[in-house]
């Protein structure tokens, strides 16, 4: 399955700046692990120190990709909920109170990219073993439908999203 197979009632249009950063013949196989690499050569790149921000009031470098990191860990939980058959509508996450809380970590380098790892490796695992049923299952999050063979690629979107930001705004 690949990107362009996502049919538009399987998540809200918000999202289509996200999907539209991924390549349309990615695959659902392939996705998260190409992501994976591509995000450690560009966190293993940047030179400046992860406390940077361009602007007072904005996230630093080390904020930006904590909330790739927590993102993904919410987007996972909800592939994990709506795969088991749990439809319960979810709430959405509001990332400012997430990132309120981000003032206690020391955002070394080798301690982002080891987290960052981390998730990456059980939400790749979490894929691994589901069924094409289980991938086309919808739930709701955010008041929205979302279908579970979609959540890997809005990670992988989300993620080069905010790596453009960074190149845009910190690093230029």
């Amino acid at each position: 399955m690949t990107r362009k197979d996502i049919l538009p009632d399987e998540y809200h249009n918000y999202y289509d700046h996200y999907l539209n950063l991924v390549p349309a013949t990615a695959t659902i196989d392939t996705i998260l692990q190409t992501s994976l690499e591509e995000t450690l050569q560009f966190v293993n790149s940047i030179e400046q120190p992860f406390d940077t921000s361009y602007q007072m009031g904005k996230w630093s470098i080390a904020e930006v990709l904590m909330h790739n990191i927590d993102t993904e860990r919410v987007f996972a939980y909800r592939a994990l909920r709506f795969m088991r058959g749990d439809l319960t509508a979810l709430p959405g996450f509001d990332q400012d109170i997430f990132a309120r809380n981000y003032s206690h970590y020391a955002f070394a380098k080798a301690d982002f990219i080891n987290s960052f790892k981390v998730t990456r490796n059980a939400t790749i695992d979490l894929f691994k073993s589901i069924t094409v049923d289980q991938l086309l299952i919808k739930g709701m999050a955010s008041d929205q439908a979302m279908s579970v063979r979609v959540i890997p690629f809005l990670i992988a979107g989300h993620n080069k999203h905010h790596e453009n930001v960074i190149k845009e705004r910190y690093l230029s």
